[in-house]
């Protein structure tokens, strides 16, 4: 009775052992965070429909259907959860029925009873490997982590693929703006200079005169080229990102149903760093799940050191005749037990572990950094938002004097008072300025884009997705 108490206790304590030995450190390091944070409950899921633009509410819905990088991601979930059921099924008895047949001739020399012997055999075949330090559970545990570590990539990359295709709709809408006042800009100057001509003719003016507004026209019409180039380049880009066929690619719409001047920032946002960054931000989730698999890798690495023990059974048909293998007295089985204790080999398993050490030391300084990374990023999106405001606004003040200066400036050219050369310095002036408000209005509209994707848009976590983190 003794013994057998011993020998139920001994698995016990063996497995309880392993229990407390191998299990991996699945906390996130501490990070030093600033004290001073706000609510992130002002963030929508949905941010880009605060613009109020449907148009790009369905470009972002057409990107995520579509999006090659996305499709890519999605793929490498999947890829995760089938390296996931692999280790799974490792942890499980394995299951599987054979048959063979064979003839063997046993020569004089080899046995005492010589002669050619037939073999037939049909049997279920098992086999289980007992889990006792937890290398299976470790490696099911890492596969695990890597699967949570796709999935929160893929948010990542749908939450920059969000703010890629509003940013680069707001880039190009920022171009239609620039290329209509570069047009209008043509034609006024057109316009310009055909009244100079009749001036000179009439014998006002002089040519010099004529010969600036024609070169004024000439650097307006100019500036045309790289702005339709520059639009071409931008409407490619957002093909691609929308998923597009290389024939849609090739044959794009320039018309646009909205204009920058329709798209309005949404209301301020309130200054300082989520409290809860560090969770909403898929990519800082992405690398404290990748830690956590590289540290069960180190204990599965470890787990080399005891012995494995495995279990074999068979239980089926054998017979030396095939008309007797179906009967009652040809049925065979047989069972036994293998324990494996590693005695030398060369320092291969202590080579495994440093290496699975140092794996995790990258993933942890991945993660600190990724962790540092999200808070710049923060910081320099709150800063380049509330300055990219005030450059508007005072960019349109400016633009609203220079208007009332070049009327001045006609005035005064109209009546004798100053040459011409002075409305044409305010012209150029005007025009620089109305493109640099262009420039600071969409800069204005990306950099709050940019600022959502900093805080981690209005990501969190589903709960099923949370609860397994």
């Amino acid at each position: 009775m003794i013994k057998r108490r011993l020998t139920l206790a001994l698995p016990a304590l063996m497995l309880l052992a392993s229990c407390a030995l191998m299990q991996p450190d699945t906390r996130a390091p501490a990070s030093d965070l600033p004290t001073s944070t706000v609510d992130s409950a002002w963030i929508s899921p949905q941010w880009w429909a605060q613009f109020g633009d449907e148009q790009l509410n369905q470009l972002i819905a057409q990107a995520r259907a579509s999006n090659q990088n996305l499709a890519q991601a999605v793929a490498r979930v999947a890829q995760a959860r089938a390296a996931l059921n692999i280790n799974q099924s490792a942890q499980w008895p394995q299951l599987g029925v054979g048959a063979d047949a064979g003839r063997q001739r046993v020569p004089p020399t080899a046995s005492t009873t010589p002669g050619v012997y037939d073999s037939y055999q049909l049997a279920a075949q098992a086999s289980w490997e007992i889990d006792v330090w937890g290398r299976l559970a470790n490696l099911t545990e890492a596969a695990r982590r890597d699967w949570l570590a796709a999935q929160y990539n893929q948010e990542a990359v749908r939450l920059s693929l969000d703010a890629e295709v509003a940013q680069t709709w707001f880039n190009l809408l920022s171009l239609d703006a620039q290329l209509s006042i570069a047009s209008d800009t043509v034609q006024s100057r057109q316009q310009s200079l055909a009244l100079q001509q009749k001036r000179f003719t009439g014998g006002l003016i002089s040519e010099l005169d004529v010969r600036q507004a024609e070169a004024e026209l000439n650097t307006a019409q100019s500036t045309l080229p790289d702005i339709f180039t520059q639009r071409a380049a931008t409407e490619t880009a957002l093909a691609i990102l929308l998923g597009q066929t290389p024939a849609q690619i090739s044959t794009i719409d320039s018309s646009r149903p909205t204009t920058l001047a329709n798209i309005k920032p949404p209301l301020p946002i309130p200054a300082g760093l989520p409290a809860d960054l560090l969770e909403r931000r898929p990519d800082i989730q992405q690398a404290e799940a990748q830690l956590i698999a590289a540290r069960a890798r180190i204990e599965a690495a470890r787990a080399a050191y005891f012995p494995q023990i495995s279990l074999t059974g068979l239980f089926g048909l054998q017979s030396a005749a095939f008309g007797d293998l179906f009967t009652g007295a040809a049925r065979t089985w047989s069972y036994a037990g293998n324990l494996t204790l590693p005695l030398f080999n060369g320092g291969l398993t202590a080579a495994q572990v440093n290496q699975a050490r140092a794996v995790e030391q990258e993933a942890l300084a991945a993660y600190r950094g990724s962790v540092q990374q999200a808070f710049g990023d923060v910081r320099n999106a709150l800063v380049a938002d509330q300055q990219g405001t005030l450059k508007t606004t005072a960019q349109a003040e400016k633009v609203k004097a220079l208007t009332r200066q070049l009327h001045l400036a006609n005035l005064r050219y109209d009546n004798g008072y100053s040459d011409y050369l002075d409305v044409l310095d305010t012209e150029r002036s005007l025009f620089d300025a109305r493109l640099s408000l262009v420039q600071a209005r969409v800069a204005e509209l990306n950099n709050r884009v940019a600022l959502y994707k900093a805080v981690g848009g209005g990501w969190q976590a589903p709960a099923g997705l949370a609860a397994q983190h």
